[in-house]
């Protein structure tokens, strides 16, 4: 769409259909184009600058136990900054969830032998707690690296700074393309509210084998506000193949990364898939013993063979962020 300026300085806007807010990438005002969206509610964490980017990237190379031995190897080909939207808020949910968890109940006989049998027992629950959200503003599907930029946002809390705020020179030193809001307040509002649900479940569902009961409500979110954090990509090419490290922008923290498969780690992925073979073995061995022993070291040790034969068979290997994604 064409024929949008911006309010401040004059200059072109690039729109799309779906646009909310465009933020003039000349000055930095951000220019409300549709959809219920207050513009004073937009914040932005300001960003290192590419060299600073070119310069971590360089130090994680130096610190990486893979990467240090093929450093004279590596080539950076791209290093590309944008700032994504993100909506902010806080919601409190409230209510009663009841669930089955099965258990396993051991007792010794007069005898010395250990009988276990597995009994499904009944737990009730109240919550009452406030979360604190972040989702994404627009409505592509997200990229390689975003969900960890998100968990690295939560550890950290960056202080970001109201974008009206921002004088023409500020936004000089710290503007980087900004991708497009696609989502108002409204959509934000019933986003947070169905994710903070979502994320409830989640949490008895993975600690029960069986939910009898969830009733449980979001009330409405509070100080909900746009956030524009900075994510950058670096690019690099080693071998015939190109691989990407992803940083946080305010601070230059790498929170995800594909990396060559060295020969040294490959061969640490074959040693975990004997290793989990010789458990496996073991525990098949002392199930006249101990049956409740017996299972877990064959059950580990199985886990452990795949997990590691799955990992020798990859190309790559990815490192990033563990943490949950949504709730604060």
């Amino acid at each position: 769409m064409n024929g949008f300026k911006c309010e401040r300085c004059g200059a072109p806007l690039e729109v799309s259909p779906e646009t909310i807010v465009a933020i003039c990438p000349y000055c930095g005002h951000p220019n409300h184009i549709s959809g219920n969206l207050k513009t004073e509610h937009i914040y932005i964490v300001p960003s290192l600058d590419k060299n600073a980017i070119a310069k971590a990237f360089w130090e994680r190379v130096g610190k990486d136990f893979d990467l240090k031995r093929i450093k004279d190897e590596i080539e950076i080909v791209g290093i590309e900054g944008h700032y994504a939207p993100y909506w902010e808020g806080k919601v409190h949910v409230e209510g009663i969830v009841e669930y089955i968890k099965k258990e396993t109940q051991c007792h010794t006989d007069s005898q010395g032998r250990t009988h276990c049998r597995t009994v499904e027992r009944r737990y009730r629950e109240r919550v009452d707690e406030t979360l604190r959200l972040l989702g994404s503003a627009r409505r592509q599907v997200r990229s390689f690296g975003v969900d960890d930029l998100i968990t690295h946002y939560s550890k950290t809390r960056p202080s970001g700074k109201r974008l009206l705020d921002l004088e023409e020179d500020e936004w000089g030193q710290i503007k980087l393309e900004i991708l497009n809001t696609e989502m108002d307040e409204h959509h934000a509002e019933l986003m947070m509210r169905e994710d903070a649900i979502d994320i409830i479940r989640d949490r008895f569902a993975k600690k029960s084998d069986r939910i009898l009961r969830f009733d449980v409500t979001a009330g409405e979110p509070k100080n909900i506000r746009l956030l524009l954090l900075p994510i950058w990509t670096v690019y690099y090419r080693y071998g015939n193949s190109i691989f990407q490290t992803v940083f946080a922008g305010w601070d230059g923290k790498d929170v995800a990364a594909t990396e060559p498969m060295s020969t040294v780690r490959r061969a640490q992925y074959l040693a975990g898939v004997g290793i989990g073979t010789l458990i496996a073995a073991f525990g098949a061995g002392a199930i006249a013993e101990s049956l409740v022993f017996a299972v877990l070291a064959i059950v580990g040790g199985a886990a452990l063979s795949w997990f590691a034969g799955s990992k020798v068979l990859e190309g790559q290997r990815i490192e990033r962020e563990s943490s949950s994604l949504l709730g604060v």
